[in-house]
């Protein structure tokens, strides 16, 4: 879990989020009030992220971990390979929802 840990961070500051960003949008997205201080025992293999937060990080780090190996894929592609990983619910807020099954 570390290493996934690590990537979504790189993740996110590819995009121009810092950690508290990230933490941010995580809690914003999925409801939750991680602190920093939780992100940080993940970092260290102290906790293991809830299989919500590990789906939500894969997510957020697919595209990036893709493109670190020279692989471009368009927007189509990546929604057809988010098919085959995650259930995609749509809220009733129109929050989009990525459950790994």
């Amino acid at each position: 879990m570390k290493r996934l840990v690590e990537s979504w961070i790189e993740a996110e500051k590819s995009r121009g989020n810092s950690l508290a960003a990230a933490i941010r949008r995580l809690n914003e997205s999925r409801r939750m009030h991680v602190t920093h201080s939780r992100v940080s025992e993940w970092r260290r293999g102290i906790h293991a992220p809830s299989h919500v937060v590990l789906s939500y990080m894969l997510c957020r780090t697919l595209p990036w971990a893709l493109g670190q190996v020279g692989l471009d894929v368009s927007a189509e592609q990546l929604n057809d390979l988010s098919g085959l990983f995650w259930q995609i619910r749509k809220q009733r807020d129109g929050r989009v929802f990525f459950e790994l099954t």
